[in-house]
């Protein structure tokens, strides 16, 4: 018996919030928000890098903070989708369901690398 296998291409996007972009460069002026999510995207990549290791060894206490520790950053740049799949990592491993905090934590990889790659491409600080 031959088993149909089901190939899935994920579309989830990321975008920055241009409000809460333009109040930073508004607030603390261009050169310092521009530094500030320069830093965030930074650190961010950097975590990533943690939590890829945490989540393969199965040190899911290291993997929850360091996922915790990325959502006030994700938020506080505009990339509010990104702390919402953070919460959802989180509550994956609180709940303790594996195949969950698979999928999640892949969509949280994924939309980060996407939104990382879209700043690459240059966001326009200026008002």
């Amino acid at each position: 018996m031959m088993q149909k296998i089901s190939v899935l291409h994920p579309r989830d996007t990321a975008y920055f919030d241009e409000e809460t972009l333009n109040g930073l460069s508004r607030d603390l002026g261009q050169s310092v928000a521009e530094n500030i999510l320069c830093r965030a995207l930074e650190d961010i990549a950097a975590r990533f890098v943690l939590i890829r290791d945490e989540y393969t060894t199965g040190n899911h206490p290291a993997l929850r903070k360091s996922v915790h520790a990325i959502i006030p950053m994700a938020d506080q740049i505009g990339l509010r989708g990104l702390a919402q799949i953070g919460r959802d990592v989180v509550a994956c491993v609180d709940t303790g369901d594996p195949v969950a905090l698979a999928a999640t934590l892949c969509r949280f990889l994924r939309s980060g690398e996407m939104a990382m790659a879209y700043a690459d491409m240059g966001i326009d600080l200026s008002l």
